[in-house]
């Protein structure tokens, strides 16, 4: 299809769809979350923005009362229009949670939750505040609430900040999820809390923590807050506008209320713990000098990946599950059990991806088949007629954003040449290909054949391919300047050299550790077995944030306990740590397990070759994670021989870290 008829279907939403994301959407990922989840938006799920009113009217909040904005209530006039007319703030604070998508100097920006229905709740000090959280609670169910962002105004009394918390604890046995602003003074003395809300922080576009930020115990996230660009309100003028200079903690804040919706409309039935657990677990962890913690910046695409894995999905749930590729002539939507086979020498033809529905096989920006030719009846994937190297079809207008998904077997691990057949009426479109969710072979440029129907070779060699079965997905990245893509025929695999299987993965016990009836026998916590995370130990960051006495990525720290020494710090739900021991003499035990924590509710449990032997045992807010108190379990029994223990992290209780363990002890 020539050019000229090519601009017959771009539409003006079209052309805005090719602008780049703006940095602060990219540094959560929001990009990858637009691509790769486009139906995770908050759509069904309600947020309460508590603040100074809400412009209903503003075109990025739904044009008008109802549309985005269905309730509220001014309780500074108390009267029914919560109107954002004399303080934008809340304007601002709604755009971040769920603005829907605009573009501002040729970038693309949108709230956390494009999707939800906002709660307009205008106040403009502590007391209307407390009225606001009680209107949430009767109107929970009414309307949806699954998360609420307040900022406190101030002028409050101790009555009220009682009355606060009452209603924040109340809001959280409803699951109805909690944030607010750090705070933007500075302050490295820690957060005030009401009661379990998130409190959260300010990161530059660069991912640094902002200045501003009130940080220390009890800041809980980080996100974008600083140079931000979002909707706004003239309040002179008494019109929507857009602004990309604001800073402040309240810009962060409402993104992980956002971020609640969408963990929310993955899994209804997830508490308030698990979201704080998938959001602490998913986040990039930012170190701060300043006070010497680390804090979670908000990811939302490492978020909802997760969040389908705790319910144990990796994709989003579709009507009619698909797992594998179209041979010719299969319809869309048709399951086929058969993957495509890659040998030596294999041509995958790119009209031939897998059946399924949109956003589960392929991602496409318009609903209906541009290309002329009826191969894949049903899909809006562009397929379109031509003739290069035997084959009579190819994949063409293409744009930004789209994808097209291929199961295929791999038949012998090796390293192979992948060999793309693309032709463009001009230079500068980028693609990639993903093997099971990595990228491997980095952007690659579609050059100016000239013509759409004249096909040239792009070539990335030396990509390592295990055997079995594999999901490739072939994404689209940048349009070049005709605003498109490229046209895409064929990938065709040749296996180069062939990859010896790798040798079984082990673990050997740190130090010997005897354990006899009768006898008390301290273990360390840091000296738990030698082998890679996920055998040996289990956990959720890159690095020791402790940066003492291992080289792996458990986080130990130097301990101010009775003794000294070293603790395991930083502990987050779903971590663990092995130590195999040999029982010389059996018999029944009595653990003692030195623990510390800012917090109480997080919880963790041992196992004995696999068996749960404690049950729960729960960290008690000791003051700090370095004043030390012992918990003691009776009645454990070993028999002799050599056994594997795990130390297992149930939940933070909804905090950033369960807690610290300096040692158990076996008597």
């Amino acid at each position: 299809m020539d050019q000229q008829s090519r601009s017959k279907f771009e539409s003006l939403e079209d052309r805005k769809l090719l602008s780049a994301w703006g940095a602060q959407g990219r540094l959560v990922g929001q990009d990858l979350l637009a691509s790769q989840f486009p139906q995770i938006t908050g759509a069904g799920e309600s947020v309460a923005i508590i603040d100074s009113g809400v412009d209903y009217n503003h075109p990025q909040l739904g044009g008008g009362w109802g549309n985005r904005v269905v309730a509220g209530w001014d309780f500074a006039g108390n009267d029914s229009n919560p109107m954002s007319d004399s303080n934008a703030h809340g304007t601002g604070v709604a755009g971040m949670m769920g603005a829907s998508g605009f573009d501002m100097n040729g970038q693309h920006y949108q709230g956390i939750a494009p999707g939800v229905k906002i709660i307009a709740l205008r106040q403009a000090n502590t007391s209307q505040m407390a009225n606001a959280l009680k209107w949430v609670i009767a109107n929970k169910a009414k309307y949806n609430i699954v998360a609420v962002n307040f900022t406190d105004w101030g002028g409050g009394n101790k009555t009220t900040a009682t009355s606060i918390k009452a209603s924040l604890q109340t809001l959280s046995s409803m699951g109805v999820y909690a944030s607010t602003p750090s705070g933007n003074n500075g302050s490295k003395g820690g957060i005030a809390a009401y009661y379990d809300e998130a409190n959260v922080g300010s990161t530059n576009v660069g991912g640094g923590i902002s200045g501003f930020t009130n940080r220390g115990p009890g800041l809980d996230f980080l996100a974008p807050g600083e140079k931000v660009t979002l909707p706004y309100y003239d309040t002179g003028s008494k019109r929507n506008i857009y602004v990309d200079v604001a800073d402040g903690t309240s810009w962060s804040a409402p993104q992980i209320a956002g971020a609640a919706a969408l963990i929310r409309q993955v899994n209804p039935k997830f508490s308030n713990a698990d979201i704080t657990s998938i959001l602490t677990a998913s986040g990039s962890q930012r170190y701060d000098s300043a006070t010497g913690r680390s804090y979670p910046e908000l990811n939302i695409y490492n978020a909802i990946k997760l969040a389908y894995q705790r319910i144990g999905k990796v994709t989003p749930p579709v009507s009619a599950p698909v797992s594998s590729p179209a041979p010719p002539g299969a319809p869309a939507g048709v399951s086929v059990s058969t993957p495509t086979p890659i040998g030596s020498s294999t041509v995958l033809e790119l009209e031939n991806f897998d059946s399924g529905n949109d956003g589960t096989a392929y991602h496409d920006l318009n609903t209906t088949n541009l290309g002329g030719n009826s191969y894949r009846p049903g899909t809006g994937v562009d397929v379109i007629t031509m003739s290069d190297q035997g084959s009579t079809r190819a994949i063409g207008i293409v744009k930004p954003g789209e994808w097209l998904k291929y199961t295929t077997n791999v038949q012998a691990a090796g390293t192979y040449n992948l060999e793309f057949r693309v032709a463009a009426l001009g230079a500068g479109g980028v693609f990639h290909l993903e093997v099971d969710g990595k990228n491997v072979t980095g952007s690659l440029s579609v050059p100016d054949t000239k013509n759409w129907n004249t096909y040239t070779s792009v070539t990335k060699t030396g990509i390592s391919l295990t055997a079995g079965q594999h999901t490739m997905r072939l994404v689209f990245e940048k349009a070049g300047k005709t605003g498109y893509v490229g046209n895409f025929n064929l990938l065709r695999f040749t296996k180069t050299t062939t990859t010896p299987a790798a040798p079984a993965p082990t673990t050997s016990p740190f130090k010997t550790i005897n354990l006899a009836a009768g006898t008390a026998t301290t273990i360390q916590a840091e000296d738990f077995d030698n082998g890679a995370n996920g055998l040996a130990y289990k956990d959720v960051t890159s690095a020791n944030e402790g940066k003492q006495y291992r080289s792996t990525s458990v986080d130990i720290e130097k301990s101010a306990d009775t003794g000294g020494g070293y603790d395991v710090g930083f502990l987050k739900g779903g971590e663990w740590l092995d130590y195999t021991v040999n029982v010389t003499k059996a018999g029944t035990f009595n653990l003692d397990a030195r623990i510390a924590s800012a917090y109480a509710g997080g919880a963790f449990h041992l196992e004995i070759d696999g068996k749960n032997v404690t049950g729960t045992l729960n960290f008690t807010n000791t003051g700090n994670f370095q004043k030390w108190t012992t918990l003691r379990k009776t009645g454990i029994a070993m028999t002799a021989g050599k056994h594997v223990i795990k130390l297992v992290i149930n939940t933070t209780g909804g905090h950033p870290y369960a807690g610290n363990i300096n040692w158990i002890k076996f008597s």
